[in-house]
Parts: C-alpha cells; sequence; structure tokens
C-alpha cells in the first residue's frame, strides 16, 4: 500500500508536469539579477515533432541491439558530459556570484582571522549558520589550492557531477538489472543539460550530489546483499552531504525510510523479523548520529575558533515556510526576502522571528482555508513553476557567471547569450528532455500501480523525489532545488522508455515484439 501510495502521486505529478511542459515553456530574461520564471506558449508541433524524433533513434538502436553495449553508452554518455562541463569551465571562466560569492568572501574572511559573518548580529553566518559545513569544506579548498581558485571549484564539481551520473548508471543496473535499460539511461542522460550546467555555479548544490548519490548507491547494495558495510559506508556519506548542503536531510529521512521498509520486504526472514527490525533501527540511529554528529563537531571547531559558547541560532525554518506560502510578484512561494526582513525586523532574535513567522503561516493558511480554490491553485501553480521547468534556472546562472567576462567569444555568446532568453538550441535539448524522460517515467510509473511490484531497493529514489516534492510545496521554492530529484528519474525513465521499445516493436513486429515484452 505505502509503495502505490509513493507510485500513485508521482504518476499524477508526472502527468500534470507532461501536460504543463507541452503546453507551455518557462524561460528566464537576459539581464536580470532575481530569478524570475517567464512563461510562454509552447511550440507544441516542434516539441511534437523532435520527441518522435528522440524516440526514433532510440528505436533505431534498439532494433539495431546497439543497447546491448551498455558499458559503452555509460562510457560516450560520461564522455559528453566531462567535455561539455568541461566546454563552459574553459570558455566562460566562471566567478562566484550572488550567495556563492559571499561564501567565497567569507571563507577568505576565516582564513585570515575575521569571523565577523559569524559573530556580529546581521551577519551571513550569523542568520545562515548551516552554512558552516560548506565554510569548512571551502577553508580546506583553499588552503590546498589558495583563496578563491574558481577553476579547482569547478574540476571539483565536474567530478561530482560525473560521479554522480556513473552511480546513476550502477543504481539503474542494481534495481532493473537489465543491460538495455542501462544503456537507454546513459543515452538518455546525454540531455540532462540543466544539470550540467550547474558546473560553472560554485554552491553546495553540485558539490553534495556525488555524497548523496554514494549514500544511495551504498544503501541500494545494503539493501540487496545485507552487508553492513554498505551501511556504513552510506552513513558516512549522507553525513558529508548534509554537512554541504542541509537539504540533503531528505534523503537521510529516505535512507532511514527504505530500512525500515526491507524488514517489511516479501523476501525478507519473517522468522527473523524482530531481529531484522532492532538491527535496522540501530542503523537508522547510528544515520542519525553520524549527520549530526559531523554537524555538531564542525559547530564547536568554530566556537573554539572564535570563541563563542554556541553557534548562534540563526534565522528559524519557519520563516522559509511562511515565505514558502507566500504569494510573489516574482513568482508564488519563490525567494522573496521575507526571511532576511522578518529576522531583521526582529532583532535578530531567533525565538522572537519563529513567533512571527508561525503567525504568518496562520494567517496564510486561513486564507486558504476561507478561498480553498484559491488555495489549491497556489500549491499546483508552486508545484509546476518548480517541475516543469525544463531548464531548472540553469539558463538564468549561466547568464550571471558569464557577465564578468569581457571580448567574450563568439561560443560564449552564443551558448549564453544566443537570444533575449538564452541559447535556443540548449534550451529545446533541456525542452525536449523533460518530456522524453518524464513520458518514461510515466510508463513506469503506470506500470508499477498495474502489475508490477518493485522492490524496495526500487523504492528508494521514488522515496526520494515524492519528499522533495512534498518538501518544497512548502518551504521556498525553486526549480534550481528539484534539480536535485529530478535527475533521479533517470532509471525510471530508461525502464519506461525502454517498455515503450518493446510496445513499438510489438507493433511493428508482432512475433519479436511479443516474443521481448513477455521475456
Amino acid at each position: 500500500m505505502f509503495n502505490r501510495i509513493i507510485s500513485g502521486s508521482l504518476l499524477i505529478a508526472a502527468a500534470l508536469v507532461l501536460a504543463v511542459s507541452s503546453l507551455t515553456t518557462i524561460y528566464y530574461d537576459m539581464g536580470y539579477d532575481e530569478d524570475w520564471p517567464q512563461y510562454g506558449r509552447e511550440n507544441i508541433p516542434l516539441l511534437f515533432m523532435l520527441t518522435v524524433l528522440v524516440i526514433a533513434f532510440f528505436y533505431l538502436l534498439y532494433r539495431k541491439k546497439a543497447f546491448e553495449n551498455h558499458r559503452g553508452f555509460a562510457a560516450a554518455a560520461l564522455l559528453f558530459i566531462c567535455a561539455y562541463c568541461l566546454l563552459l569551465i574553459l570558455t566562460i571562466r566562471p566567478q562566484a556570484v550572488n550567495d556563492s560569492k559571499t561564501l567565497d568572501n567569507i571563507i577568505n574572511a576565516f582564513m585570515e582571522g575575521d569571523y565577523s559573518s559569524l559573530t556580529e548580529p546581521g551577519g551571513y553566518l550569523f542568520i545562515w549558520p548551516f552554512q558552516l559545513g560548506y565554510v569548512f569544506f571551502g577553508q580546506i579548498v583553499g588552503s590546498i589550492f589558495g583563496p578563491s581558485n574558481y577553476l579547482v571549484w569547478d574540476i571539483l564539481q565536474l567530478f561530482s557531477i560525473l560521479i554522480t551520473l556513473y552511480l546513476i548508471y550502477k543504481i539503474t543496473w542494481e534495481i532493473f538489472g537489465d543491460r538495455q535499460i542501462c544503456a537507454v539511461t546513459s543515452l538518455l542522460s546525454v540531455g540532462a543539460l540543466f544539470f550540467y550546467n550547474y558546473v560553472t555555479y560554485i554552491y553546495g548544490d553540485i558539490l553534495s550530489m556525488a555524497p548523496q548519490t554514494i549514500a544511495l548507491y551504498a544503501m541500494i547494495l545494503f539493501t540487496k546483499r545485507g552487508k553492513i558495510r554498505y551501511a556504513l559506508i552510506s552513513g558516512a556519506a549522507i553525513a558529508v552531504a548534509v554537512a554541504l548542503k542541509t537539504n540533503c536531510e531528505i534523503t537521510l529521512i529516505a535512507l532511514i525510510a527504505i530500512l525500515f521498509l526491507g524488514a517489511f520486504s516479501e523476501k525478507a526472514d519473517k522468522n527473523k523479523f524482530g531481529k531484522e527490525l532492532f538491527s535496522r533501527l540501530l542503523i537508522a540511529a547510528a544515520f542519525v548520529m553520524i549527520t549530526f554528529g559531523v554537524q555538531k563537531a564542525i559547530d564547536l571547531y568554530y566556537c573554539n575558533l572564535t570563541g563563542l559558547s554556541a553557534i548562534p541560532e540563526g534565522n528559524p525554518a519557519f520563516s522559509h515556510i511562511a515565505m514558502g506560502l507566500q504569494e510573489s510578484d516574482l513568482e508564488d512561494g519563490w525567494y522573496n526576502g521575507y526571511n532576511y526582513k522578518v529576522f531583521a525586523e526582529n532583532n535578530y532574535d531567533t525565538a522572537a522571528t519563529k513567533a512571527a513567522a508561525i503567525q504568518n503561516i496562520k494567517e496564510t493558511l486561513g486564507e486558504f482555508a476561507k478561498r480553498p480554490l484559491h488555495g489549491a491553485r497556489f500549491f499546483v501553480r508552486k508545484f509546476t513553476t518548480q517541475w516543469a521547468d525544463s531548464v531548472c534556472v540553469s539558463t538564468h546562472n549561466l547568464d550571471l557567471v558569464s557577465r564578468h567576462v569581457e571580448n567574450s567569444s563568439p561560443l560564449v555568446s552564443y551558448l549564453v547569450f544566443g537570444s533575449d532568453k538564452g541559447c535556443p538550441l540548449l534550451i529545446w535539448i533541456m525542452n525536449v528532455f523533460m518530456t522524453v524522460c518524464y513520458l518514461g517515467a510515466f510508463i513506469y510509473l503506470l506500470g508499477n500501480l498495474r502489475k508490477r511490484k518493485p522492490s524496495a531497493s526500487e523504492m528508494l529514489l521514488l522515496i526520494l523525489i515524492f519528499g522533495g516534492i512534498l518538501f518544497h510545496e512548502f518551504w521556498e521554492g525553486s526549480s534550481r532545488y528539484a534539480m536535485r530529484y529530478y535527475i533521479y528519474y533517470l532509471p525510471y525513465a530508461g525502464f519506461g522508455l525502454k517498455r515503450l521499445l518493446d510496445l513499438i516493436a510489438g507493433a511493428l513486429c508482432p512475433e519479436r515484439g511479443r516474443d521481448r515484452i513477455d521475456k
């Protein structure tokens, strides 16, 4: 029943994204500082034609049995990703911007012994102390490679992207065990440019993806093989990921959920249920202690350096939730500055800010209760602005990190500023990728509800995606945040597309197609 609830909810979400992204398109005007999604009418005939061409290309490779060489497709995809990211890094020469620039300045200040951003009310880290893990990592990088060495940061992010995509390929094999599905997934990953564009955005988003994916992969291995070393690797990796990006706590919850679901799976030994459940409870407790132990150790380190008795509590989470429920001139539920404003208005007092934010939440929900259709429209719109954005703000971020480049080459001008909305070629690749990816995911999820019984390891990424959707319906919204979960749809999209290719083969070549479908 739990699996059906997750699969059913994601099926509805996928259908909504497919419908909205097929009728409208989201873009970002060049030259703006804010993340301000704009809406336009989709070119439906062109989108349909390109989607059909992509599926036809997949089918041609399928008929030629090229997908049997799944390792070759994985290697080719990783080479393409590496080449594309290096192209962006070496031609744009990106620098830190916005919050990443602020944090870069703080890292340099810390290395010189200036901790005022943490110790003084109104300082960036006084407001957002959860960024201390990222600053700690930045000091290590700065100590080894020198301050503000952006090329090194970009290369580290490139490694994180490559590790993430390689492990997604490995995860696909572990949960499905099908060479053709692995090959389809690898080929499909070539179109996920929204993820690779962020190699130029120096922040915790991409850096945390490698340890997060290591944690997911190790947990799948533990679920299938039962060896404790995989659980330990998973716990250590998620602790690093959370230190770099606290949003990874959603992944921690998914890992713990799958630990307990594994004890209730059909393959579990019912005679040892109590013992198995107790051991998994201990593992879950270890995950929590390791994760928050690492954060506590970093806090103690900076307390010793600064002389603080405790790290400031900072801006409470409720201010993010209050902002995530507000209608805004830019976009409903997205960043509008409320969390900064309410903290300053309450003299940087965490308790007073929490009370003010809770009151704001009650007022907003009260209005939604009085106008339920308006409230429903708000949440649907907030969902679609985050999940039906095929570029995930990546074209806007390419714009931000490229503005410092003087006398840029024609290639940079085309890749970033190809039009007033960005590069048409890159935008259309991401546009078609979203349609094909969600089509495959929809087919997979529909199969889950009809006949298939997904394994516990197969459910892990689905639980994570579901958790990400639910969390960001209430938290600060942004399709940049949705990107962290969107990329994990790849294995399921690969499965769905392979199923679609089987059905096409069955229609065009009934005997051969029937054999493959039965198999």
